[in-house]
């Protein structure tokens, strides 16, 4: 049988407060998961953040990853005192009249992004958003989105996640297969898209074949291609299986979207299950409940234990390479913000927020 502790490899939890309880210290130190990921709830202050971070990496050993998003506009969990970032829309409405400049400026946000992250000690960010905005849509894509064409996301994402990168923090690209036409929002309920394989090929899945073998891990998308079935892609063995890694080889992590969303029917365990057997490598559950923590662990203890022993062998090991490189300890945030580099390179930044927020107050960011 499988036990919790390799069954937790391919779990990443989230926790319900600012600093661990001891229930929380029990669950993390027995199951050992892939990861914790981090939400508004558990930030207050850098140094509360990093305090926390020590404790969950105290007792999830050899390593530890802490994941986050960090997309930057609404998307963003860490705020005061770093940097405000635009909105990755702000770099395709930047390239309407400066092109080249809106890629400078897309790569170095990731750049300030990977740097904060890192010294905070975070190794995850759950960006870029390879999605499409589409007119019409519902607006839970909208500014998250670098472009409103397939070669804008794949030039100015892929700026962004260059600098991202370089400062040795993990991207995981996202929604696969592709939100960014989906007329309802699946954190409430399941949307679809109607393309079919062609138009799909042509127009959404064009940033993530572009940028596929830069991305360490790619999230699916709680929603139905009803051209390609009629399973949401989390549980979709025809594209976690036989498109992305039979045919397009992908070799990274595939990471499901929060299972308690909307989009998603059943209890927390079947849904784990379901997408583990798709083939998701790891599955996320951000509740911060405890017992929802342990039903997803449940569900995919269920998963792990219907597979051979080669299977497991080789899910183990993809995990284990992929994560092992981004597990940066804190490091001395108030030494960062009074580096000049950095410095000027927030100033850059945030004058692109104050910018777009004297074009628009009614927009807030930060």
């Amino acid at each position: 049988m499988c036990t919790a502790t390799s069954a937790g490899r391919h779990l990443v939890v989230g926790i319900s407060s600012l600093a661990l309880t001891q229930a929380e210290e029990q669950f993390l130190h027995r199951v050992q998961p892939a990861g914790v990921i981090l939400f508004s709830r558990n930030i207050q202050d850098p140094d509360q953040v990093q305090a926390l971070i020590a404790s969950v990496r105290d007792r999830i050993a050899p390593t530890c990853t802490i994941w986050l998003d960090q997309e930057g506009g609404r998307v963003q969990r860490l705020r005061d005192p770093f940097t405000r970032f635009p909105s990755p829309w702000q770099w395709a409405v930047r390239a309407e009249r400066q092109p080249e400049r809106a890629i400078e400026l897309a790569r170095l946000a990731g750049q300030v992004c990977g740097m904060e992250l890192a010294t905070m000690g975070i190794g995850i960010n759950c960006a870029p958003v390879l999605d499409i905005r589409e007119p019409g849509a519902n607006p839970v894509i909208g500014e998250r989105a670098f472009g409103d064409t397939p070669q804008g996301v794949v030039v100015r994402a892929g700026a962004w996640l260059e600098g991202l990168q370089a400062q040795g923090v993990m991207a995981v690209g996202k929604h696969f297969p592709g939100h960014g036409a989906a007329q309802a929002d699946s954190h409430q309920s399941l949307p679809t898209i109607t393309g079919s394989r062609a138009e799909l090929e042509q127009w959404e899945w064009v940033p993530f074949k572009a940028l596929l073998a830069r991305l360490p891990a790619l999230m699916t998308a709680h929603l139905v291609a009803s051209g390609l079935g009629e399973e949401p892609a989390t549980w979709s063995r025809l594209l976690l299986q036989d498109i992305l890694r039979q045919e397009w080889g992908y070799q990274g992590l595939v990471v499901s979207d929060a299972l308690e969303m909307g989009a998603l029917s059943g209890p927390l365990a079947e849904r784990a299950c379901r997408a583990v057997q798709a083939g998701c490598d790891i599955v996320l559950c951000c509740t911060g409940r405890l017992e929802d923590n342990a039903a997803t662990l449940a569900g995919v203890t269920q998963a792990v234990d219907a597979m051979t022993g080669t299977q497991k062998e080789r899910l183990d090991e993809r995990i284990i390479q992929t994560l092992a490189p981004y597990c940066p300890a804190p490091g001395d945030w108030r030494a960062l913000l009074r580096q000049p580099e950095y410095g000027r390179a927030r100033e850059q930044l945030e004058a692109v927020v104050e910018e777009n927020r004297q074009a628009d107050p009614t927009e807030s960011l930060h």
